[in-house]
């Protein structure tokens, strides 16, 4: 099987696909008001397709809210849902006020992104680097056997240094690769499919590969990010391949080589 199918689809994909199907809908609609209804008392812009894509957005935005916890999502959602609904009356002179109320409406969505664009943009990275490391651990995956389980999984050991350990965390928190959760004896690095780590805590509520002072190294995979898989990989391989692939990813660091963490990352589309 291409490893490219492993994985469902993330929830960020819906928002082109509806973009671009909205653009089809809008010219059906308006070729169906301008030329079947022209003789009737029918507005000729397609406000069907505004209210739509409009409802769209603020689901999408509570949708977020609920599954990311961070509420830049469901305000942008609803600021570009009224956007949608004033777009209706853009064209009518008699709603010339609504002119107005857009260009106030998209000023205030502009500078709400630029605020909060760290959010947006490091939510956004760690998700696709969060779902890269998943694709490279089932690349060479095909059976499914055990499923998953909650306790970690033991990855065995490696030879390393404080400083080093400390350095690779560094890089790969710049880098959007994985977030780390230093602890007294050891690095947690989290990742995540389903939860954002912008305002992360714990990292016990999602998938991380955790590596002690000593070299010893334990992976956990959360119970959402397992079932983003289509199928029911092997648990312990999957958990393996991860572990392997942050041991990979140490060796390039040690060797002044981080550009192939980043360069294998995207090999895995």
């Amino acid at each position: 099987m291409n490893y490219h199918s492993k994985l469902r689809w993330s929830i960020g994909l819906y928002y082109p696909v509806v973009i671009f199907s909205s653009y089809i809908v809008a010219i059906v609609e308006l070729l169906l008001r301008r030329y079947y209804f022209a003789s009737e008392n029918i507005s000729p812009d397609p406000w069907i397709t505004y209210v739509i894509v409009g409802l769209f957005f603020i689901a999408m935005g509570v949708i977020q809210w609920f599954k990311y916890r961070l509420w830049i999502y469901p305000v942008a959602g609803f600021i570009i849902g009224i956007l949608c609904f004033q777009a209706t009356f853009l064209f009518n002179e008699e709603f010339s006020i609504f002119k107005v109320t857009y260009a106030i409406t998209f000023i205030i969505l502009i500078l709400f992104v630029i605020i909060n664009w760290q959010s947006f943009y490091g939510q956004e990275r760690y998700e696709i680097n969060s779902r890269r490391l998943f694709r490279l651990a089932a690349e060479t995956i095909n059976d499914t056997g055990d499923g998953f389980t909650e306790r970690p999984f033991s990855a065995g050991k490696i030879d390393l240094t404080k400083d080093e350990l400390m350095g690779f965390s560094r890089f790969l928190n710049g880098k959007y690769v994985a977030k780390p959760f230093h602890f007294e004896d050891q690095i947690a690095f989290a990742f995540s499919m389903n939860k954002s780590l912008i305002n992360l805590d714990d990292p016990e509520e999602v998938s991380s590969v955790i590596i002690d002072f000593k070299g010893n190294i334990n992976v956990k995979i959360s119970k959402e990010d397992y079932h983003q898989y289509i199928k029911r990989f092997t648990f312990d391989r999957l958990c393996a391949s991860l572990s392997m692939i942050f041991v990979r990813f140490l060796g390039y660091y040690r060797q002044g080589l981080e550009n192939r963490i980043i360069t294998e990352l995207k090999t895995a589309r």
